[in-house]
This record gives structure tokens, sequence and C-alpha cells, in this order.
């Protein structure tokens, strides 16, 4: 079967445009054809990503979409499920389950994707970090997402197709997970006027997605104090659509990223690529994995210190700024992640 018979669909998430970004980058390097699909919510007050082709949660389009999956006349050949979700988005892990079998008995070779959330234990995030989120309720929050992930990992014994995560953390979780890199969109990998390390107050930003989870509170407090003492120009902001983000991003000089919850993600991509300082927290599965990461490793007992000391010693933001880029590069800049996609796909990438 030729590269352009390929056909690969991500779906029916596109959490933080991933699907998107992953599919895009597939047809860019190996010229497969491959869709994100995702279900649209427009009655949820929610930031939604673009997708390739969208499903409606209502009147049984969610259905639709898994009988399009099986059409004959645009069947795909892989097919990537998000978060163990079911196509149609209702239903069980055992519906998710049985809708991949069913497609590997049409021809279709499933796999498994996880974001995070999704996978990720609280009790053995707990164990494993000292500052782990999860030493907190969250109103209800821990226990529920620890009934779901640990439902998911019992239901893991029995997939027997491939599982890819996308950061490396999440193989605390699930050790057979092959790492698909996220993916920043293409527009953070332009220029951006360069970090200055001559500023009198260095700009720090903290821009978390979901504050109960990336210790913000602490963040706030640490860095509003340091703020008011006239070390920094701090900012903290929550909820922003995706189009406002990179404005916020090229405002700092360092953007303090997840702290206590041991990864990185798609902001801390968006952050390296754009040439800021990160400063945040990773687990050491990912360091040992990835050795060259050019974080600024902080947890919020270190933070103040770490702060203090790039601002007292500024010679190293060149150097660290450049290897962020780098490393954006030749992670993140969806090569990589198409080279992953490709290895399974049984397909080759294009040489640049």
């Amino acid at each position: 079967m030729s590269t352009r018979e390929r056909r690969l669909v991500i779906g029916m998430l596109n959490t933080a445009g991933q699907g998107t970004e992953w599919t895009h980058a597939l047809k860019r390097f190996t010229g497969a054809n491959a869709e994100s699909w995702a279900i649209t919510r427009p009655q949820e007050q929610v930031i939604q990503f673009t997708a390739d082709r969208t499903y409606p949660l209502i009147n049984g389009a969610a259905d639709q979409a898994w009988l399009d999956l099986l059409n004959a006349q645009s069947k795909p050949t892989h097919l990537i499920i998000e978060s163990g979700k079911p196509i149609s988005i209702k239903g069980t892990v055992r519906r998710m389950l049985f809708e991949a079998v069913t497609a590997r008995r049409h021809g279709i070779r499933p796999a498994l994707l996880f974001h995070g959330s999704d996978i990720r234990v609280p009790s053995l995030h707990r164990a494993a970090f000292v500052g782990s989120p999860f030493t907190q309720d969250h109103d209800g929050l821990t226990a529920k997402l620890e009934r779901k992930t640990n439902e998911m990992r019992r239901w893991l014994n029995l997939w027997p197709f491939p599982i890819f995560i996308s950061t490396l953390d999440l193989r605390r979780y699930v050790a057979r997970g092959r790492w698909l890199p996220v993916v920043p969109d293409a527009r953070w990998f332009t220029a951006m006027p360069a970090i200055s390390a001559e500023r009198s107050r260095p700009r720090v930003l903290h821009l978390p997605s979901r504050r109960e989870l990336f210790q913000s509170e602490q963040v706030d407090q640490i860095c509003t104090r340091l703020h008011d003492e006239g070390l920094i120009e701090y900012r903290s902001v929550t909820g922003v659509p995706p189009a406002e983000v990179r404005s916020l991003v090229e405002w700092a000089d360092a953007v303090i990223d997840k702290i206590g919850l041991g990864v990185t993600g798609v902001m801390g991509a968006e952050v390296m690529a754009s040439g800021r300082l990160l400063i945040g927290d990773v687990d050491q599965i990912a360091r040992a994995e990835v050795p060259d990461l050019p974080l600024i490793q902080s947890s919020t007992g270190t933070l103040e210190q770490v702060i203090r000391d790039l601002v007292a010693d500024r010679s190293t933001w060149a150097a660290r700024a450049a290897a962020g880029e780098a490393f954006a590069r030749k992670y993140h800049d969806g090569r990589y992640s198409a080279g992953v996609l490709a290895k399974w796909m049984g397909i080759p990438v294009k040489q640049p």
C-alpha cells in the first residue's frame, strides 16, 4: 500500500488542538492522508480548537462519526482514539474497546492516546512527588480522577493495540506508551523579539489552564511578593483563548509552567519555541529520556530562590533561550511526531 493510500484519523477530542497538529504534521512530512475529528459542544463555554472534521453532540451526530469511520469510501487505515473515549463519545470504556476491535475487523489499525489527566493516577503521583497537587481534594476532583484513571488502567490490561502518550511522564502510568511529542502551531516557530537581560524588572508570566493542578495559588503568592518587592513584573492569567497566548508569551522573559505536576506540555513547547525561559517541574523519567531538556527545574519550595538567582545572574539567559528554541525544533516542530506515526503506519518520512 502506498503512502497516499494510508489514512489516519485522530479523534474525537482534539485536546489542546493536538489531533489537528499531529495529522497536519503527518501530511506535511510524509504525504499520507490524515484528519482530526472532534465533537463540538455548542452549549458549553469551553475553549475549542479547530479540527478537520467536527460532529455536534446533538441529535445522534456523534453516532454518525462512528458510521462514517466504517464507510467503505472514506475508511481510514489507522485510527488513534483519544483518552479512551468511544468514537461516539457517549458510552463507557467497554464501548471504546468494542469499537476498537470492530474497527480492526474492518481493516483499521487502532491505537490509544493519552494526554495527561486521563491516565495520571493521583495516588501514584502523590507517592512520587512531594509537591503533588493531589494531596488536596480540589472539590472532589482528585477522587474523581483516581476512580477514572484506575478504571482505565484496568482496561488497558485487555488492550492489545499500541498506546501513545503525549508527555514522557505518563510512562509512570503506561509503561508501554510510545512518546508522540506535542506540536505547537507553526507560528510559534516564527521570529519573536528576543528576551531582554537588560530590563530592570524581568517579566515573569504564569498561564495555567487548570489552576488547581498547577499549584497556581502558591505560584501567585510567591511571584506577587517578588512583584511588590520590585524584583520582577508578574502576570498570572487563566482561560486565555489560544489566539491570545502568543502575545502574552511575547511580553514575558520567563514563563512558569505546571509546577508540582512533573510534566511540561504544549505550553512548555510554545515557550521554548519562542525563545523564552521555561521554569517548571519534570519527572525524572522525562529527564532520563531527554537530558537536553533546557527547562529550569523548580518546585513551589524553591521557586522564589530560582527566580532570585535568575534575576541576579543573567549571563546564561541567551544560551538558555537558544537551547530552548533548538529543543523545540528537535522534538516539537512536527517532524519527530510525524516520524513516530510514520513508523507505526509503515511509511517513510520525507527528508529535509
